[in-house]
């Protein structure tokens, strides 16, 4: 009696198992079959501000926006997104779950953020291995900016009328002087080849060598490589006398 027993219970037993087993495949079937096979294609991009205060994402996404290839790689991803959208709605004209589909499709576009840019910061965190302590770095969220294509056309239009040569932010800025960093007298220096621009004078150790505003900032000049030119002391003399 008890072993009929024992193989009665051990009988349901492996029925309950191959009851759930089948559940949890038609489960996980039906969820293959039902989940949202669409992925949005987002251009994500980063920025690397640790150590910088006061950091406007607007504008390092001008500066981004101002590099040539940056631009076309921006143009390329754009048309990835249309041939993307192309490609799936052929798949939905033909698919067999076309309304879930089509609605499973409609909820993932997000053509308004379709470019996002963010900036972040290296923070330093510690773990401790065997009594030794170690740093590493982790990059950390700080701002982001998300745009549609329209958004970035508009931004690199307006960039165009200013020769791509600075940001709208800077191009703008009242205090133009605090805009003559180092680096940008460099360039100056290099693209001039450390030679005065009015009389031909050869500075290479940079004695009397002046970065001069071609239009003075007085008169609207900007702190652009098109505005600026190297000259001499004594040239740089006399253009100020004459005002």
């Amino acid at each position: 009696m008890f072993e009929s027993l024992s193989d009665e219970t051990m009988l349901i037993a492996v029925d309950i198992i191959i009851i759930m087993t089948i559940s949890a495949l038609l489960g996980y079937t039906a969820y293959r079959i039902l989940r949202n096979p669409f992925r949005y294609p987002y251009f994500v991009y980063t920025f690397d501000v640790s150590y910088k205060r006061n950091v406007d994402i607007t504008d390092y996404v001008d500066g981004f926006l101002c590099d040539e290839r940056n631009w076309d790689m921006l143009i390329a991803h754009q048309r990835n997104i249309i041939d993307w959208k192309e490609t799936t709605e052929d798949y939905l004209a033909s698919c067999v779950l076309k309304k879930h589909r089509t609605k499973q499709y409609r909820e993932i576009l997000d053509d308004q953020r379709a470019f996002q840019f963010e900036t972040v910061r290296g923070q330093t965190r510690y773990r401790q291995r065997n009594y030794i302590r170690s740093s590493y770095r982790v990059p950390v969220s700080d701002k982001r900016l998300v745009a549609n294509w329209q958004w970035l056309l508009q931004r690199h239009y307006a960039l165009s009328q200013i020769g791509y040569e600075t940001t709208l932010k800077n191009y703008s800025r009242k205090n133009q002087r605090k805009l003559m960093t180092a680096a940008l007298r460099r360039r100056i220096m290099e693209r001039d080849n450390y030679t005065c621009r009015h009389c031909g004078k050869y500075m290479p150790d940079e004695v009397g060598l002046h970065i001069d505003h071609i239009i003075p900032i007085a008169k609207g000049g900007r702190t652009i490589p098109s505005n600026l030119q190297v000259l001499c002391s004594k040239c740089n003399g006399r253009k100020g006398s004459r005002g």
